[in-house]
């Protein structure tokens, strides 16, 4: 059975973070790419006060076989008390995309 693509989203505080988390996924062979988009503004309420953040996006690709050793990765790694965590299927990814990222 061949392996499908994930995309995994989360925010961290600042770059530094999330470049360290970033390079720990490529270096354990977990991701395949991660993109980096620093000063996105994240705008929710959290215990109960209304929060305005800048923060930097994670934007994690990596083979399906691989979502529950990067879940645990990211429960264990990151900063926040409740990360973000959120894994989106792509509806379509180039064959030779699919094939570098789940080789």
């Amino acid at each position: 059975m061949r392996d499908e693509l994930r995309i995994g989203l989360t925010t961290c505080d600042n770059e530094d973070v999330a470049e360290r988390l970033a390079l720990e996924l490529i270096e354990r062979n977990l991701a395949a790419c991660v993109s980096i988009d620093p000063n996105v503004r994240s705008i929710y309420r959290y215990e109960g006060e209304i929060e305005d953040h800048s923060e930097t996006r994670l934007m994690v690709k990596f083979a399906a076989t691989n979502a529950e050793a990067i879940e645990s990765f990211i429960k264990a790694n990151h900063a926040y008390e409740v990360p973000e965590w959120i894994v989106l299927r792509p509806e379509h990814v180039s064959q030779k995309y699919l094939d570098w990222a789940t080789g």
